[in-house]
């Protein structure tokens, strides 16, 4: 490997990504494949003909309700039919999607709609209720599109609320859709907001499709398979590694409404779905549930993870008969690594795709050497295939920008092969005892024990002056917890000085409203009434 991440001369460009633009990919699919079925939800189907022809008519009609190219079209909406149609719609016209998350409400939502200009504002009754509800509406908002054709009992202030079929209906064949270019902003996605307010990520066409395009190459995705997703259509995880993966792949995309554990395998077989992508505590909630005899009666054969450490990836792999593949990403340059089909490494969260160079970092900004820590940073070799910057704010741009890397904030290593392995957020690294501690390897071991379902580490403050490991943990429905037993674990499975001093369980861990642990607020809470081994009289082993 040399600094350039180098395995191939060739650079690749977009001549296989019709025009550049998702508005574009889309057409191209239909004129191939008119008959070949692109969406399923629940029983609702639609070609790719049927999509592009329904993506055209909702692009016609934003136009129509004034819609100019760049102006920001937001989508506050569950999972369904009219989330896709109105995005790829958005796309076609040149304006720019706004994913608005649907736990959004009061200051959250007022900030995600205000600091992004949302002009038009796609939703449903009980979602604009929330709107209704803010103070002032922001400034940009003129229109709602609301899906029910009943009026709604509140609207916001001085907004003209039109209905889904007036939509449909403003526009016509006489309506001009404006050139669309791959460099032209295709979305303005919002952070996770765990350190501060949400930035908006302004995303290129080009960086979504060739982000499409590289999943679809990774897990080896062909026009027959049926890609499965009940991740919110507000992630770029649906949106960009499903979504648009699939149909780069010209495959069929299955929509979920939401993850059900319980539900899950029985919507999978029951649409004969080949692959999924799973987030978070989807995994370790899946092997929650009771073992079945129809535990391999199903399609799947590779599925997307983040994270699979291996002591959830070798079980589920055993039990359900998949193939799991992690990989690397974020918001601002989209998945950059995965772990091969064909030559993977356990615990490895990947090789750089073919347009992405990576390297880790020391903090003189050196390259460090393979197993020495360090910051992961990126550059594109294409241009237009990560973040434009972040929406009306060039400092934070700037701010992860230096020496001609982008900085992702988050440490890792490599090895003497090239892959790539992922500690910790540099924000949530302990120390404790002189020692660097990652939340991510005691995350680990504490998802490794018997009826946890998620868990946070993050610093406590100890009467020594010094940070002390706190583990917050979310159990399996009606489990019941033995701490002394979880502390032999933790003292049996990882160094004496990673192992947590205090634990706390609660109902839910606190979440972003993508889904990330907010970690701010757990470590707010301090250890007040958190369970304590050394007040139990127990304290780790150092082992010889």
């Amino acid at each position: 490997m040399t600094g350039d991440n180098a395995r191939s001369p060739h650079v690749p460009g977009f001549d296989d990504l019709a025009d550049g633009t998702v508005g574009g990919l889309i057409a191209a699919r239909a004129a191939a494949h008119p008959d070949r079925t692109a969406l399923v939800f629940h029983d609702t189907e639609l070609t790719y003909g049927a999509l592009d022809a329904a993506v055209t008519e909702v692009a016609r009609g934003l136009v129509a309700l004034g819609g100019t190219p760049g102006s920001s079209v937001g989508i506050f909406l569950p999972n369904r039919p009219e989330y896709l149609l109105t995005w790829l719609g958005a796309a076609r016209a040149g304006l720019v999607e706004v994913p608005v998350n649907t736990a959004y409400k009061g200051s959250f939502l007022d900030h995600a709609l205000r600091s992004t200009d949302v002009r038009v504002l796609v939703t449903e009754a009980a979602l604009l209720e929330l709107v209704a509800e803010l103070p002032e509406p922001p400034e940009t908002l003129k229109t709602v599109v609301l899906l029910d054709d009943a009026a709604p009992r509140r609207a916001p202030r001085g907004v003209d609320v039109r209905t889904w079929r007036e939509l449909l209906a403003a526009g016509g064949p006489e309506t001009g859709l404006p050139h669309v270019a791959p460099d032209h902003p295709a979305a303005i996605m919002l952070t996770s907001g765990t350190t501060g307010r949400s930035k908006g990520v302004v995303q290129p066409h080009l960086m979504a499709l060739v982000g499409g395009r590289e999943c679809a190459r990774q897990m080896g995705t062909t026009p027959e398979d049926r890609l499965y997703t009940c991740l919110p259509l507000f992630h770029g995880a649906a949106q960009i590694n499903i979504s648009l993966h699939c149909f780069y792949a010209g495959a069929t995309l299955v929509l979920g409404r939401r993850f059900s554990a319980s539900g899950f395998w029985d919507e999978v077989r029951t649409h004969r779905v080949t692959q999924f992508n799973a987030l978070g505590s989807i995994l370790p909630m899946l092997l929650a549930q009771p073992p079945s005899d129809r535990d391999r009666d199903h399609y799947v054969t590779k599925l997307f993870a983040a994270p699979a450490p291996p002591q959830v990836l070798h079980p589920f792999e055993e039990r359900f008969g998949v193939h799991i593949v992690e990989g690397y990403g974020l918001t601002e340059i989209k998945n950059v690594l995965y772990n091969p089909l064909h030559a993977r490494k356990i615990g490895s969260i990947g090789l750089p795709t073919e347009s992405s160079i990576l390297e880790i970092h020391d903090e003189s900004g050196h390259r460090a050497a393979p197993g020495q820590a360090g910051e992961i940073v990126y550059r594109p070799r294409l241009p237009h295939i990560m973040f434009s910057g972040y929406h009306r704010n060039p400092a934070a741009t700037l701010a992860t920008m230096r020496d001609l890397w982008w900085h992702t904030g988050d440490l890792g290593y490599t090895d003497e092969d090239g892959y790539f392995y992922f500690i910790d957020r540099k924000k949530d690294a302990l120390r404790r005892r002189g020692e660097n501690i990652s939340s991510h390897e005691v995350e680990s071991v504490l998802l490794a024990h018997p009826g946890v379902v998620a868990a946070a580490a993050v610093a406590a403050p100890s009467e020594l002056g010094e940070d002390e490991v706190l583990a917050v943990l979310q159990l399996e429905p009606g489990q019941r917890l033995d701490f002394e037993e979880l502390f032999a674990h933790c003292d049996r499975s990882m160094p004496h000085f990673m192992v947590p001093r205090y634990y706390r369980v609660l109902d839910e861990l606190p979440t972003t409203p993508t889904g990330k642990v907010r970690k701010s607020d757990l470590r707010l809470q301090g250890a007040t009434d958190a369970w304590d081994s050394y007040a139990a009289g127990l304290k780790p082993t150092r082992h010889a």
